[in-house]
């Protein structure tokens, strides 16, 4: 049985688990998680315990009991799909109905209320029946974007044409 355990001290090791689970039976492995740059913990494990008696035990013993100065969570691990989909919520992209690991494609509908979405390479199509977007401009208030064309060149400092034509007038004296 596959336990998950929260809320751990940032110093707990995998020994440190196992040393805690082994109580209520063999301990198939343990393994904290670790962030994968800075390689310091996230808080949180899992333990395998050999079968599901010393699970329940350990749940029901482990819960909310302290492990080196922390209160930790302990219950039964939920499984998660292999496929990551970028941007989603893992609990949120799970289907009762889906079959494997791939997600299903949306399915297609003739319903008008329902429209295709122009792929990246094709322009949109703009229904006759829509108003057309007007883009507000910023400048109408008077306030300018600054952003707009750069940076804001800084003044120059003009300089002033030297009059040096008197200095040419002395080399002749």
């Amino acid at each position: 049985m596959k336990l998950f355990v929260a809320k751990l001290n940032r110093d707990v090791q995998d020994e440190h688990l196992v040393e805690a689970f082994s109580a209520f039976g063999e301990v198939a492995y343990s393994r904290v998680i670790t962030d994968r740059d800075t390689g310091q913990s996230k808080c949180f494990g899992f333990v395998q315990m050999r079968d599901e008696s010393s699970g329940k035990a350990a749940i029901e013993a482990m819960n909310g009991a302290e492990l080196m100065g922390f209160r930790i969570v302990v219950k039964e691990a939920e499984e998660r799909s292999r496929t990551r989909v970028a941007g989603a919520d893992q609990r949120s992209s799970k289907r009762p109905d889906s079959t494997g690991d791939r997600p299903r494609s949306p399915q297609r509908t003739d319903s008008s209320e329902f429209s295709r979405q122009p792929g990246p390479s094709e322009t949109p199509q703009r229904d006759s029946r829509q108003k057309p977007t007007v883009k507000k401009s910023s400048k109408a208030k008077g306030n300018r974007d600054i952003y707009a064309d750069g940076p804001k060149p800084s003044k120059l400092k003009k300089t002033k044409p030297k009059n040096t034509d008197w200095l040419d007038d002395l080399d002749d004296y």
